[in-house]
């Protein structure tokens, strides 16, 4: 029974888990986290037990938008509470207030000026880079809903992370403008929280399909796709094209040198 449950694929055999956003990217001697939704808590459970348990070193906190799912889990983060530790968090300038507010008195009993670690915001502008330990990090506005109109697509980013091999972490986004910002990753982590279908029925809400993540992948040439983002209400946790055609990860595609992946909690790559 267990040989015939690990033969099946992993969305068939469990779950991605229930977390919200937060991916890790481990260099050498840098610590760099894309989120902070609730996994993040785990996550800082497990920098515990090394150094950042000490308070010592920095972490370096990259944060994309200021919806609830990618900003929730900061209050609970561990080294966070801890003297002597940095945390050098890059929000957009217009975010500052808003990554404040879930450890803001009203909402949390330790608010973000009493914790004991060392924080400072640190502001990344749109099209920009910027040097983060060992890594180069460019920036792209990104098609989100993360502020009123009228510049409501201008306060989300993308990132790209590049230490002689790069990788991507993204939303949607299938214009051609974008395929160089993309070109050549080594990974691309890509939201495909709906269905093809549901991502047009609902533009504008900020997340996007796996088709288009496998057509902006090809077209850019990435070597491995992350589907990422899943929504907890689909009764099978995977991705929405892949509750219609989960054969897409042994696809045509994916044997012709693309690698797609499906994101859940826990895995570790390494690039």
């Amino acid at each position: 029974m267990d040989t015939y449950v690990r033969s099946l694929p992993y969305f068939r055999r469990g779950t991605t888990g229930g977390n919200t956003s937060c991916v890790e990217i481990r260099g050498q001697g840098t610590e760099i986290i894309l989120d902070a939704g609730s996994g993040i808590r785990q996550l800082g459970l497990d920098l515990m037990q090394g150094p950042f348990g000490q308070g010592k070193g920095t972490i370096h906190l990259l944060i994309s938008h200021t919806h609830w799912d990618h900003i929730m889990g900061f209050p609970f983060f561990g080294p966070a509470m801890l003297p002597k530790s940095n945390h050098d968090l890059r929000p957009a300038p217009a975010h500052q207030a808003a990554v404040r507010g879930p450890a803001a008195s009203r909402h949390f009993p330790v608010t973000l000026d009493t914790m004991l670690a060392d924080v400072d915001f640190v502001h990344l502008k749109d099209d920009s880079k910027t040097t983060v330990g060992e890594f180069t990090v460019s920036t792209m506005p990104l098609r989100h809903p993360a502020a009123p109109m009228p510049s409501r697509w201008k306060r989300t980013l993308r990132f790209r992370l590049c230490h002689g091999r790069r990788v991507q972490r993204s939303a949607a986004g299938v214009m051609d403008h974008y395929f160089a910002f993309y070109a050549d990753a080594e990974a691309l982590v890509f939201d495909a929280q709906f269905s093809l279908e549901e991502a047009m029925e609902k533009e504008g809400w900020g997340h996007s399909s796996s088709l288009v993540g496998v057509d902006i992948a090809l077209k850019a040439n990435i070597k491995r796709l992350i589907l990422f983002h899943m929504n907890p209400l689909q009764r099978r946790k995977a991705p929405g094209d892949l509750r219609q055609d989960p054969p897409l990860l042994r696809s045509p595609e994916a044997r012709s040198g693309l690698e797609i992946l499906l994101a859940r909690e826990g895995l570790e790559l390494e690039i």
